[in-house]
């Protein structure tokens, strides 16, 4: 059995799907692969002056970015998030992020064959 930090967050999960199911699978793969990057140079910057995640997030998304509903969506779903996260001491962004992005990688690819008995 995995401890329950392998598993994502109960009250994250429903955001993260918000995401896949407002931008499709490829488009929440770029989304969430930004948002983990933003996540970790804010945390290697942890300690100095800094802009911030939102900040990293939006520069690495670009200026065009959230011009949609579905980018807007996203991007309130991914703010939801990162509240839940702070509030919650065990749970942890990067790993949050990481089950939303290995979610939208295996939508992405399609559902796998399953075996003929």
């Amino acid at each position: 059995m995995s401890a329950p930090h392998d598993r994502p967050h109960p009250l994250v999960d429903p955001y993260l799907r918000i995401i896949l199911s407002a931008l499709g699978p490829r488009r929440a793969t770029a989304f969430l692969t930004a948002a983990l990057k933003a996540h970790q140079e804010e945390r290697a910057r942890e300690g100095t002056i800094q802009l911030g995640f939102c900040a990293y997030l939006s520069d690495r998304l670009g200026e065009t970015w959230g011009r949609t509903l579905a980018e807007i969506s996203a991007w309130e779903a991914m703010q939801a998030v990162r509240r839940l996260v702070r509030a919650d001491p065990e749970a942890d962004l990067g790993r949050q992020l990481s089950h939303g992005l290995a979610l939208a990688l295996a939508v992405a690819s399609g559902p796998t064959p399953t075996a003929a008995y």
